[in-house]
């Protein structure tokens, strides 16, 4: 059995030298579910290009709904996921989430007219139909444990969320002021947007298959971090809007 153990040790050796080889020469795939035109999807993927690049490997971003790029990093169709709260880790114990966040989401409230929404609380005494886009868990968790002073539900995309309100369908719209696409953003001008209720750190999570890519991702996050390319980035594609 002992003469066995360097035998097998080479071939684990081999094995994962193979399959980190094959990871560096491919594409590596990662799923978001911001829009293309939202400053979080813009601002993402150029912060993975540039992530990526710096720990040698080549990536590129890719629009997916919400439950469909869980689904597919589920069964190893893409390399990772962008833009997730730091909780997913709970849901996704197998996978590996980078060590630091690459941007903070602000969640805010739209309203036809201020009503003096300042929190998840004052929401709940302000708004009895609220909505939100659809597969973002956390503000599914949130405006459920609301319940039954509000009615939640959720809409397909964040345009559709504001119009509910606008039309007066809904009294209240939960979203990320990151998720806001260039067609949705005239909407926000038609009414009233509070100040972040919560501000949501969001991580690049791998899945358990491509584990082996976190450290040298995290060390080249925290390189990008030191350079300040993150506040730039964010710059660019939050505060030029």
């Amino acid at each position: 059995m002992f003469r066995l153990q360097p035998t097998i040790l080479i071939a684990a050796t081999l094995a994962v030298a193979g399959n980190a080889h094959a990871q560096a020469g491919a594409e590596l795939v990662f799923g978001t579910s911001h829009d293309e035109n939202s400053p979080l999807f813009l601002y993402a993927s150029a912060y993975l290009q540039q992530l990526c690049t710096e720990s040698g490997q080549r990536c590129t971003l890719q629009r997916l709904p919400g439950r469909r790029a869980e689904a597919m990093l589920a069964a190893g169709s893409i390399v990772g996921e962008v833009g997730r709260v730091k909780d997913y880790i709970l849901k996704h114990p197998d996978y590996v989430r980078l060590d630091e966040p690459f941007v903070v989401s602000r969640t805010r409230i739209f309203t036809r007219a201020d009503k003096g929404v300042t929190s998840w609380a004052t929401l709940a005494k302000s708004a009895r139909t609220v909505s939100y886009k659809r597969g973002v868990y956390l503000y599914q968790q949130r405006l459920e444990a609301l319940q039954p002073a509000i009615q939640p539900h959720d809409v397909q995309s964040e345009s559709a969320c504001l119009q509910m309100v606008l039309s007066e369908r809904d009294d209240a719209c939960v979203f990320d002021d990151g998720g806001i696409s260039t067609e949705a953003r005239p909407l926000l001008a038609q009414g009233h947007s509070s100040a972040s209720v919560e501000d949501l750190p969001l991580y690049i999570y791998l899945g358990k298959d491509s584990a082996a890519l976190a450290p040298a991702l995290s060390d080249a996050a925290r390189r990008l971090a030191a350079r300040g390319v993150p506040g730039r980035l964010h710059r660019k594609f939050y505060e030029a809007r």
